[in-house]
């Protein structure tokens, strides 16, 4: 859950959205439009938005930046996350006279997360949305490493190649995204452990080296 903070609208070309859970790049939605540049033209209203951060700690803010071209005052816009049956509104703005819009919201709960900026109420019909996008929020826990050598509780041969996390409950196969330092990584648990007290996860071989990890240390996890 998404916890929102409504805000007046920003001012100037600095102005950014700033929305909870997006992921990446930037992201643009084209709506047909009586809308005209400034010598006149014709054109598109365009609905863009770029993410600030894709990975953040659970209950830390998220932020996205945005506009709206031509220069579109004064329209609602919305951030939207995905569940079951559709598309949910988290928190809602308004662009400012220059077109930029903000929004800030804080997740509640770690996990991979879909949103959308929408633009609504337009005239004729024409609300535009971005593409979605993921943001992974995390937890921190307290990760080791171990092998390479044998099998493991799951049934799979411990290469020094071998991709994974080993938890005491979460169950063979689920996905866990793990980020230490600037490096990110989506693996799958295949083995059991660590069974030293105080530590979440043990990391395989591979996995060490691929994050960078050193020793016994903090790492994020989505689980």
């Amino acid at each position: 859950m998404i916890r929102p903070r409504l805000i007046a609208p920003a001012v100037g070309a600095t102005a950014v959205l700033c929305a909870a859970v997006l992921a990446g790049a930037l992201f643009a939605s084209n709506a047909a439009s009586p809308a005209a540049w400034a010598d006149g033209t014709p054109a598109k209203a365009i609905l863009s938005s770029h993410v600030l951060q894709k990975n953040v700690l659970v209950g830390h803010e998220i932020a996205v930046r945005g506009s709206l071209a031509p220069t579109l005052g004064g329209e609602v816009v919305r951030l939207q996350q995905r569940r079951a049956g559709g598309w949910t509104d988290l928190a809602h703005s308004r662009s400012d006279p220059n077109g930029h819009f903000v929004i800030y919201a804080w997740p509640r709960r770690i996990g991979a997360f879909a949103v959308r900026v929408v633009v609504s109420g337009m005239p004729a019909g024409l609300d535009a949305a971005s593409a979605s996008a993921k943001v992974n929020v995390y937890h921190k826990v307290i990760a080791s490493w171990y092998g390479p050598g044998g099998r493991t509780a799951c049934g799979e041969e411990l290469t020094p190649a071998t991709l994974g996390v080993a938890n005491k409950t979460l169950p063979c196969g689920t996905f866990v995204t793990l980020r230490y330092g600037h490096r990110t990584l989506r693996v799958r648990v295949i083995d059991r452990g660590p069974f030293v007290p105080g530590r979440d996860y043990d990391l395989t071989y591979a996995t060490k080296l691929a994050l960078g990890f050193v020793g016994v240390a903090p790492v994020w996890a989505t689980r």
